[in-house]
């Protein structure tokens, strides 16, 4: 789920967060459910001779799609300049030219703002639109970390992320009415990321191996393990 913010309070920064909303999320979500793809997206496929090969008894057969439920992930929010967009830039290609940088927020050392109120946000706004429940399946906070072989890892930052993004959650159930089945975080053990990078750890349980080399593969419980622990064991009520 992309949670989009414009840099500015400048009607075009609004309306090219808006276009990225419609291209990158609402326009997946309603195909998954029924409605068919976007107007705004077919216009502008039709308008730059994009041949996407759909007949109108595709059309037919879409609207019978059903969801029981939506699942996505989210681990942080983006803002988007418009004045840095190309004028021949696709919607769903505007932040490869006009990220940058949010400075009301926090980052990890990979740049991605940390932001529960844009996953309350995301989750309010799902469940509004769609008026069906949502299942956050991938939510973690991606840290630079050693094991020195003795000492348990201190990963409150890690600890502090998923209390403050539970926390949002509950936000978006108990005080915005949002139904929501259920929370994964990504990943609670230690494993290469998208990109293949061992170094980038999101897991509450650290496996002592570099990028380039397996060492003995040992499973060692960071702080957050025992903090996941004991907020499943409570079911999250402290939080």
């Amino acid at each position: 789920y992309q949670q989009i913010y414009p840099e500015t309070s400048k009607a075009t920064d609004v309306w090219a967060a808006k276009q990225v909303q419609e291209f990158l999320n609402f326009n997946i979500y309603d195909a998954d459910t029924g409605r068919g793809y976007s107007p705004e997206v077919m216009q502008y496929a039709k308008d730059h001779h994009i041949n996407w090969d759909i007949t109108e008894e595709d059309k037919e057969e879409m609207k019978k799609a059903k969801a029981d439920f939506l699942a996505f992930s989210y681990y942080s929010s983006w803002t988007l300049s418009a004045d840095k967009i190309p004028k021949d830039a696709a919607p769903n290609r505007y932040m490869n030219y006009g990220g940058v940088e949010n400075k009301y927020l926090k980052t990890n050392d990979w740049g991605w703002r940390i932001d529960p109120l844009g996953f309350r946000n995301a989750i309010t706004t799902m469940y509004n639109h769609y008026k069906i429940p949502v299942f956050p399946i991938e939510n973690g906070i991606g840290l630079k970390e050693t094991w020195d072989g003795e000492h348990m890892i201190e990963d409150d930052e890690r600890i502090a992320y998923h209390e403050e993004h539970i926390k949002a959650m509950k936000d978006a159930m108990f005080l915005d009415g949002a139904k929501v089945l259920g929370y994964l975080g990504w990943g609670l053990i230690d494993i290469p990321s998208s990109h293949a990078d061992m170094e980038k750890r999101y897991g509450a349980v650290y496996v002592n191996r570099s990028n380039h080399d397996l060492k003995d593969l040992k499973r060692v419980p960071k702080k957050s393990f025992y903090w996941f622990q004991k907020v499943l064991k409570d079911n999250g009520d402290e939080i």
